[in-house]
This record gives C-alpha cells, structure tokens and sequence, in this order.
C-alpha cells in the first residue's frame, strides 16, 4: 500500500465518524435554534417522582382524555390485528400561556406545533373502561445535581410548575423549570 493511499484511509477514518457525529447532532441544535417556544404544566409533584439524581417530571399533555382523539385514531387503536405501539401527533394550542392538547392524530399536521409520541393500542373493552390514555411524547427529565433532588422536588410541590420546551417538527428539547 503506498504513503498516498495510507494518507487517504488514516483521513477516511477520522472523516466519516466527524460526519456522523455532525448529522446527529444537527437536528437538536436547529430544534434549539429554530423551534417554537411552548410551556407545558407539569402534574403536582410527589415525594415517589424525586429519584436518585433527577426529578420525573409528567405533564399534563400526556394523560389524553378520549374526546382529544380523532375518529380514525380510535379505530386504529382498536385494530385487533397488531397490538403494539402507534406512533401519534398531539397537535397544541396556547391557552393563557400554557400550551394545551387541542388534538391527538395518527397523522403528522402540516402546520402549528405539535409534538411527535407513541400510544399504546388497546381492545374494544380497554378502550370501554379508560377515560384517558397515557402518550409518551419523549420529552426529558428534569436533571437535579447530586443530593440536591431532595430540595428540589420540596420546592416543586408547593407551587404550579411549567417546563419551557423548544419544539420543532414534533421534537421538543426541555429548556428550564419555572415554579410559580
């Protein structure tokens, strides 16, 4: 093999993974950059939600109540053939600066921000019995420093608490906690 070529490969190697790496982290920085400004309410905190080195924040976006979803989502729920996960677009509205779940659709919007998740399918008598569904739209936990959950998760109890996200094409990255 000649110095030329060793030159090539020694640069190929060291290329490819950088290019990589660069479209990985392309997307999250142009959500950052780009991407709407949305404020979810988080669910009343409890003493069992501050883990080891973080808190599990819920919102209320999540728990979807069945009158939130669309016709034709329902029915694919209910598709007795494939019970495993539908991929689902929760569409929002700002209602008095908190953004609420307006929809739920198996099919992506066009426009507005919406946020990108999974549901759950269920049977025609889990779908009788359930007046809401949880939907795991992705979104991040809130990270607390080392022994400093405790305290934290005390001062999130006492008040209302609302995560400031950044949101694009249905992928929302967690900017900061505000207690009020």
């Amino acid at each position: 093999m000649s110095n030329r070529h060793r030159k090539i490969s020694v640069a190929l190697l060291f290329v490819i993974p950088l290019l990589l790496l660069a479209s990985l982290a392309v997307p999250h920085f142009k959500t950052l950059q780009t991407g709407d400004d949305v404020y979810l309410q988080t669910e009343p905190i409890t003493k069992e939600d501050a883990n080891e080195n973080y808190i599990v924040l819920r919102y209320e976006i999540e728990k979807v109540l069945k009158e939130q979803m669309t016709d034709s989502l329902v029915e694919t729920l209910k598709q007795p053939s494939e019970l495993g996960m539908t991929k689902v677009f929760g569409v929002l509205e700002k209602q008095n600066g908190i953004d609420q779940l307006v929809t739920l659709s198996e099919k992506e919007p066009t426009d507005g921000v919406y946020l990108e998740g999974w549901l759950p399918q269920t049977t025609e008598r889990e779908y009788r019995e359930s007046e809401h569904y949880i939907v795991n739209f992705g979104l991040d936990p809130f990270y607390v420093p080392k022994k400093g959950h405790r305290v934290a998760a005390q001062g999130l109890q006492d008040g209302i608490t609302t995560a400031h996200f950044k949101v694009r094409d249905g992928h929302g990255i967690l900017r900061e906690i505000e207690t009020k």
